[in-house]
């Protein structure tokens, strides 16, 4: 009988090729890469593409938000010119407006800080019609006072408005122009030399009296003469010495009426 005839000898060589299929079949599997059903590659290469595009989302979510001033950026604040005109220059003589020529019987005097919402208010609503009624016709002189409130910013701000006299005697050129800015200004040296140049002033020689000592010890002796004077908080007034504190315009009015009576 020959080989092929012997049952057992076909049995044990069929099982023996089944199990050499079956191995080299474990053996594939384990050396071919895992595919996608589309037939490419996942794993490393999809995470490697993956960290791509979220460094490159970042760059550019960081570079808009750069460019937008959102994240450091030094976006420049566009300085406004103010609607109505500054005081007229013959009222003005120094900090303080009056009638050219009068002796008025009233005095005024406004104690501010021009980061309080409240003094950009009454500057702009309440201060022209003071001027208009009172200053123009020789009842009341203003003086402007400084009172600060809001810290370094604050005095830097006043001590500006005190250099722009300084250069040029135009105080109420920087003060009109300052308030007008005021809610949306930065309050940094540069916007505050920015409005200097709005004015016609010298932006180098305007910067270096910021530090003025001069300046600065004025502007810390209205703080203390306000504080002697019972000023607490801004805006408040001084109609020949009566404090008024953020008074309406006809309470303003009222009082400048009552004490014009008083010394006539």
């Amino acid at each position: 009988m020959s080989s092929n005839d012997n049952p057992s000898a076909s049995g044990t060589s069929t099982r023996k090729q089944r199990r050499e299929a079956a191995r080299a079949a474990r053996k594939g599997k384990k050396s071919s890469p895992t595919t996608s059903s589309s037939g490419g590659s996942s794993g490393p290469s999809v995470a490697i593409i993956s960290v791509g595009a979220i460094a490159i989302g970042l760059v550019l979510v960081v570079a808009l938000l750069v460019l937008s001033g959102g994240l450091g950026g030094n976006e420049a604040t566009a300085v406004e010119e103010p609607d109505n005109p500054a005081p007229a220059e013959e009222l003005r003589d120094g900090l303080v407006l009056v009638a050219p020529g009068a002796t008025p019987p009233v005095t005024v005097e406004i104690f501010e800080d021009v980061q309080c919402p409240h003094c950009q208010t009454f500057t702009e609503r309440v201060e022209p019609l003071l001027i208009a009624e009172h200053v123009e016709s020789g009842t009341a002189s203003l003086t402007y006072r400084d009172f600060v409130i809001f810290g370094d910013d604050s005095t830097d701000a006043a001590v500006a408005m005190r250099a722009a006299d300084v250069l040029d005697g135009k105080f109420w050129d920087y003060h009109h122009t300052l308030y007008h800015n005021a809610a949306e200004g930065p309050f940094t040296r540069s916007w505050l030399a920015d409005i200097a140049e709005s004015v016609g002033l010298d932006r180098d020689a305007f910067l270096e009296l910021l530090d003025d000592e001069e300046l600065r010890a004025a502007v810390a002796a209205d703080g203390a003469a306000g504080a002697a004077a019972g000023v607490g908080s801004t805006p408040s007034v001084l109609v020949n010495g009566e404090l008024l504190v953020a008074p309406s315009w006809e309470d303003l009015d009222a009082a400048i009426e009552a004490a014009a009576n008083t010394a006539g």
